[in-house]
C-alpha cells in the first residue's frame, strides 16, 4: 500500500491547491473542504455525558427487572417447596386412613380377625388407635349391624363400645379404660339407637367396594372438621360383610399450616373437591354454624378478599399459577391438586402479596436511581475535567501528525501529557519524525510501504467420522469426598487417574478430559484406528480388573475402595478443533458423546459397570461376551435403542459361569420381547438361584412380574424410556 494512499489528502490534491495559491501557513488547503470538523473536546464531553444517561437508565431497569425476575422466580421455588411439604406432611399425616382400614379388612377377609370375636376386635381397636395419635376413632361395623368402636376422648381416656345386634337382647356395651388400657368402668343398656349400616361412611364403601373417604364434616363427638375413611370386607361370595372404618380430625395439619413461613403475610390452606376448606391456619374460620349446626365453610365463604380473588380467577383460568389483584395489591398464588395416589381429590392454595417478595427489591431500585443520579452528576463534571485534558494534547498531536502527512519535518514537537498513551504517543511520532527524516533520504516517501507480517494457525472447525466413545465415573464420589480430606482425596483421586489413563493410553485411545472424578476418552481420531471399538471395550474391562486390584490394596491400608461405572458408545462423531482464537481444544461432541455419557449413568439402574450401544456390541460381538440389557430411549429421545453389559473376553479362558449367564440371559430377554411373560420369569427365576447377586436378573424378575399382573398395551416394544440423564 502506498503512503498516499493512507493520507486523507494526496499529494496531488496539495500539489493543485499550491497552484491554485490555496495554501495556508498550517499547511492545508484553504478552499478545499474535505472533512467535516467537529470539535473533539464536545465529543468527549457529549459522548460521555449520553453514554452515562443511556447506561443509566438500562442499569438501574434491568437491575430492578432483573432483581424482580429473580426474587419471583425464588418465590416460584418456595411456594413450590411449601405445596411439596404441605402434601408430603398431610399424605403421611393421613397414612393411616389410607392404610390401616384397607388392612384390617384384608386381615377380616383371611379369618385373622373375625367380626364375631367381640374381644379381639376390641383388643385390636384399642392397639391401633394407640399407635397412630391423630385417629379419634376406629371401628367395624358388619351386615348384621354389629358394631365395635375404639374412641379417644377429651380427657385422654378411651372409650370401648360394642353393639351386639345377634344377642337376646341385642345390647349395647360401652367400657371406659384409662390410657394404659386399664377398666375403669363398664355401662350397658338394650336401647340401640345405632345401625352403622346407615351411616354415609358403610354405605360409600359398600358401594364403591374399595377404599372410600367421605368429605370434610364436622364430628358429632368433639364438634371439630375431619374426615372418615372406610374399607370394605368383600366375603367370599362377593357380597360386602362389613366395613372397617377411623376417623381422622384435621386440626393437626390446621396448626402446620400456622406454622409456615410464607413471606410475612402469606398463607397456605388445603380445599377438597367441594371448594370447602379442609385445613387453614385459624382453624376457628374452618366451620360455620348454619341452622343450628356446624358445617364445613367453603373457600369463597372464608371472608378475606385475597384468597377469594385468587380462588375466582383459579376456577375461571384454570392456571395452577396466578397473579391477581385485590384491594389495590398485588399477590401470587398457587392452586396444586394432590397426586393421584391419594385417595381424596385435595388441593393445596397458596396466596402471598408480592411485596412480601419484591417490596425490598423496589426499595433498593429507588436507593440505586439516587446513588445513580449523584455519581451522574459528579461523571459530568469530571468528564468535562477529562475531556479537557485528552482534548488539548491531541488536538496539538492532530496538528503535527498533519505536518508529518505534509513532509514538514524538522520543527520539534513539544507536547507533554500526564495521560501515558498521549505521550507515548507523542514520543511516537517524534521518533516517526526523526526516523522519516532519515528514510527519506534514501527513498521518496511515496514508496514506503507496509511491513506485512503473515502466518497461519490451527484453524478451527471439525468433521464427522466414525468413533468409540468411552466415559467412567466413580460410583458415591459425593459420599467419598465427604469422608475424606481434600488433600487425602486429592492424592487418591490421582493415583486413580494414573491406572485408568494408562490402560486408556495402552489401548491407543484419545484422553479428552477429566470431568471431576469422571473420565472421558475416544477412539479413532486423531490417528485412525479401524479396531476402535475393540479397544474401547478391551479398555473397560482391563480398568475393572486393574481396579479390583487397587481396592485390595486400598482397603489393606485402610483407604476407601473405589468402584467405576462406564459406557461406551460407536457412532457417527464430530471431532476437530473447537475453542477461541486464543484457546483451542481438539475435541468431540454429537449425540454418540451424548450417548456415552448416558449409557455411564445408565449403570445405576441395573446395577452393571459397563455398558455399550448397540453399534459397538456388533461391531466385536464375536470377540467379547456381551448380554444384551435392554432397548432404552435415553432422555431426549424417541427411538430405542439396544445396550448391552460387557461382562469378558472370549478366547481367553472365560469363565463358564459368565458364558451361562450370557446365554440364559439373552434367552430370557428374548422371551421378554416377545411377550412370554411367564417362559421368561421362569429363565431369570432359574438364573436368580444360580446368580443371586446378579442386580440385572433380579431387575428382570420383578419387571416380568410386573408385567404378569398388569401387561402392557398392544403397541409395547419393549422400550424403556429413560428420565434421568
Amino acid at each position: 500500500m502506498r503512503l498516499q494512499e493512507e493520507s486523507p489528502v494526496s499529494h496531488e490534491e496539495v500539489s493543485r491547491a499550491i497552484r491554485r495559491g490555496g495554501m495556508t501557513s498550517k499547511g492545508l488547503p484553504g478552499k478545499l473542504s474535505i472533512f467535516k470538523s467537529y470539535s473533539f473536546y464536545l465529543r468527549i464531553v457529549t459522548t460521555f455525558i449520553g453514554l452515562l444517561i443511556i447506561t443509566v437508565v438500562p442499569i438501574i431497569s434491568f437491575n430492578y427487572y432483573k432483581n424482580k425476575h429473580s426474587v419471583l422466580e425464588l418465590s416460584d421455588t418456595l411456594m413450590t417447596q411449601i405445596t411439596k411439604n404441605v402434601i408430603e406432611r398431610t399424605t403421611h399425616y393421613f397414612m393411616p386412613a389410607v392404610v390401616v382400614p384397607e388392612m384390617s379388612a384384608r386381615l377380616t377377609e383371611l379369618g385373622a380377625l373375625s367380626p364375631t370375636k367381640f374381644h379381639q376386635i376390641d383388643q385390636y381397636t384399642l392397639g391401633v388407635l394407640k399407635s397412630y395419635p391423630q385417629i379419634t376413632m376406629f371401628y367395624l361395623g358388619d351386615a348384621h349391624g354389629n358394631f365395635m368402636l375404639a374412641r379417644k376422648l377429651a380427657d385422654g381416656t378411651m372409650e370401648r363400645r360394642i353393639i351386639d345386634r345377634q344377642s337376646t337382647p341385642p345390647t349395647i356395651t360401652s367400657r371406659y379404660c384409662d390410657k394404659e388400657f386399664k377398666l375403669c368402668k363398664t355401662k350397658r343398656s338394650t336401647h340401640i339407637d345405632y345401625d352403622p349400616r346407615t351411616r354415609p361412611w358403610y354405605i360409600g364403601a359398600r358401594q364403591a367396594k374399595t377404599s372410600y373417604w367421605t368429605d370434610i364434616y364436622i364430628f358429632f363427638t368433639n364438634q371439630e372438621p375431619g374426615i372418615t375413611s372406610a374399607y370394605p370386607v368383600i366375603a367370599k361370595n362377593g357380597k360386602v360383610a362389613g366395613v372397617w372404618a377411623m376417623d381422622l380430625g384435621v386440626e393437626e395439619i390446621s396448626r402446620f399450616l400456622q406454622r409456615l413461613k410464607i413471606g410475612q403475610h402469606g398463607v397456605a390452606f388445603i380445599i377438597n373437591a367441594k371448594n370447602e376448606i379442609v385445613s387453614y391456619p385459624d382453624s376457628s374460620k374452618i366451620a360455620k354454624k348454619e341452622n343450628g349446626t356446624l358445617r364445613p365453610v367453603r373457600v369463597d365463604e372464608l371472608g378475606i378478599p385475597s384468597i377469594t380473588a385468587a380462588f375466582r380467577r383459579y376456577a375461571a383460568t384454570g392456571r395452577n399459577k396466578l397473579v391477581v389483584a385485590s384491594q389495590g395489591k398485588r399477590y401470587l398464588a398457587s392452586f396444586t391438586e394432590f397426586p393421584r395416589s391419594f385417595p381424596a381429590r385435595w388441593k393445596v392454595g397458596i396466596v402471598v402479596p408480592e411485596d412480601d417478595f419484591i417490596g425490598q427489591a423496589k426499595q433498593i431500585a429507588q436507593q440505586t436511581l439516587l446513588i445513580c443520579l449523584v455519581i451522574l452528576v459528579a461523571a459530568i463534571f469530571l468528564a468535562v475535567i477529562i475531556a479537557r485534558s485528552i482534548s488539548q494534547p491531541i488536538k496539538a498531536l492532530a496538528e503535527e501528525t498533519k505536518k508529518i502527512k505534509d513532509f514538514y519535518l524538522d520543527e520539534k514537537i513539544e507536547i507533554t501529557s500526564h495521560i501515558k498513551e498521549i505521550q507515548l504517543m507523542s514520543n511516537a511520532i517524534a521518533a516517526m519524525k526523526s526516523g522519516l527524516q532519515a528514510f527519506r533520504k534514501y527513498i521518496p516517501a511515496e514508496l514506503v510501504r507496509r511491513l506485512i507480517y503473515t502466518g497461519e494457525e490451527t484453524r478451527l472447525g471439525g468433521h464427522k467420522k466414525e468413533l468409540t466413545v468411552f466415559f467412567s465415573d466413580i460410583s458415591g464420589f459425593t459420599s467419598i469426598a465427604e469422608r475424606l480430606t481434600p488433600e487425602a482425596l486429592m492424592l487418591h483421586l490421582s493415583e486413580y487417574f494414573d491406572e485408568i489413563t494408562k490402560i486408556l493410553s495402552a489401548q491407543k485411545a484419545t484422553v479428552d478430559k477429566y470431568i471431576g472424578d469422571g473420565v472421558m476418552a475416544f477412539w479413532g481420531a486423531p490417528v485412525p484406528d479401524e479396531a476402535h471399538a475393540y479397544h474401547a471395550c478391551a479398555a473397560a474391562l482391563a480398568c475393572q480388573a486393574r481396579l479390583r486390584e487397587l481396592n485390595r490394596k486400598w482397603e489393606s491400608e485402610g483407604e476407601v475402595p473405589l468402584h467405576t461405572r462406564i459406557g461406551i458408545s460407536t457412532g457417527e462423531t464430530v471431532v476437530g478443533n473447537v475453542g477461541s482464537s486464543e484457546r483451542i481444544n481438539y475435541t468431540v461432541m454429537g449425540d454418540n458423546v451424548n450417548l456415552a455419557s448416558r449409557l455411564e449413568g445408565v449403570n445405576k439402574l441395573y446395577g452393571t459397570n459397563i455398558i455399550v450401544n448397540a453399534a459397538t456390541y456388533e461391531a466385536v460381538a464375536d470377540r467379547f461376551w456381551f448380554r444384551p440389557l435392554d432397548i432404552v430411549a435415553v432422555k431426549g429421545k424417541t427411538e430405542g435403542t439396544t445396550i448391552y453389559e460387557l461382562l469378558g473376553i472370549k478366547g481367553e479362558g472365560a469363565p463358564a459361569s459368565t458364558v451361562e449367564l450370557c446365554q440364559e440371559f439373552a434367552r430370557g430377554f428374548k422371551a421378554y420381547l416377545a411377550r412370554d411373560w411367564e417362559g421368561a420369569g421362569e429363565i431369570f427365576r432359574s438364573l436368580s438361584e444360580k446368580f443371586p447377586l446378579d442386580a440385572p436378573t433380579e431387575f428382570y424378575l420383578a419387571r416380568c412380574r410386573e408385567c404378569r399382573e398388569n401387561p402392557p398395551g398392544a403397541d409395547w416394544q419393549g422400550i424403556a424410556y429413560l428420565e434421568s440423564k
